[in-house]
């Protein structure tokens, strides 16, 4: 059963997690200068939109709309792990064969229309299956799918531990 003393305890965690991840992120480009991908901006978006839901989530005074709040969390990390996985494919695919990427995220928006340029946020652009950091012999990709994976399971935790208390507090 989840207290609401359980849920915040969670919610923090999620918070500071994901708060760590978006510095990390302005610290790869603003101090190591890596510049993001398409893709990237895409995975910082949705990390950007769990915090805002974490944020959310802490901010309620009772359980009563927790579910929901989870349910956009288990949204915003699927879609976040979409697009590291997306990124991850390009990167491990042999380069002769990633030729359906685009130009770079720059030039895209200098010199191509608005749908091309959607079109790179959501599948990629040139740059996107380039490995410009590693650690522990993984690239970026790699770390920012087990982020989204840990956020996702994190949240469909939550979501069902949400559900059976509150149908544990519906039948009392």
């Amino acid at each position: 059963m989840i207290t609401k003393r359980s849920y915040r305890v969670l919610q923090n965690l999620l918070l500071m997690l994901t708060l760590f991840i978006l510095g990390a992120t302005f610290y790869f480009q603003y101090i190591l200068g890596l510049q993001p991908c398409p893709l990237c901006l895409m995975q910082r978006f949705s990390t950007f939109l769990l915090a805002i839901t974490c944020l959310v989530g802490l901010s309620l005074s009772s359980l009563k709309h927790a579910k929901t709040i989870a349910v956009f969390q288990l949204v915003f990390a699927f879609l976040g792990s979409l697009f590291a996985v997306r990124q991850m494919w390009l990167q491990f695919f042999p380069a002769h064969e990633a030729s359906a990427c685009l130009p770079g995220f720059d030039v895209l928006v200098r010199y191509f229309p608005w749908q091309d340029v959607l079109r790179a946020l959501l599948w990629g652009a040139g740059e996107c299956a380039d490995v410009t950091w590693r650690w522990l012999g993984l690239p970026m990709s790699v770390w920012a799918s087990l982020y989204f994976l840990t956020m996702l399971v994190a949240s469909g935790v939550l979501f069902y531990r949400l559900k059976a208390s509150l149908s544990q507090v519906n039948h009392t």
